[in-house]
């Protein structure tokens, strides 16, 4: 639920960046369904029991197809941030060249204050969410 909902989060996100570019927004709905599916996925795929007489459980099997609840909204946030992070670049104050690109993508230099706050924004959830993908493919 959690993965799907901040996905959604940051599909409503996409919508309100690229508002009126309808294939944009299309191609971030069909991607947020595909996440919801992967996430929906990896509840049949994982089974676990209990551990001895504890009310611990541990997972016994894990069907290949459940790395896509991983994979997915993995490549889902890329592509968001991505997007988003070029879109605001296009509303930075100044001429972009390597140097000023840079500044822009990694600190939020030379953006009007609620863009900086939307790229940082995203910058630590994808952190986050790399984290937990990397995570997920370790276990």
């Amino acid at each position: 639920m959690a993965v799907s909902s901040t996905a959604l989060l940051f599909f409503f996100r996409i919508r309100a960046i690229f508002d009126r570019n309808k294939l944009v927004v299309a191609f971030f709905a069909l991607l947020w369904v595909m996440v919801l599916t992967g996430s929906l996925m990896a509840i049949p795929g994982v089974a676990a029991t209990n551990i001895g007489l504890t009310n611990y459980c541990m997972i016994t099997k894990v069907e290949s197809y459940v790395a896509a609840a991983v994979m997915i909204p993995l490549a889902n946030d890329t592509l968001v941030f991505l997007a988003i992070s070029w879109r605001l670049m296009e509303y930075a104050q100044a001429e972009i060249s390597m140097k000023t690109g840079f500044r822009i993508l990694a600190f939020g230099h030379y953006l009007l204050p609620l863009s900086k706050a939307l790229l940082q924004d995203g910058q630590m959830y994808y952190l986050y969410d790399l984290g937990r993908s990397i995570l997920s493919f370790h276990h």
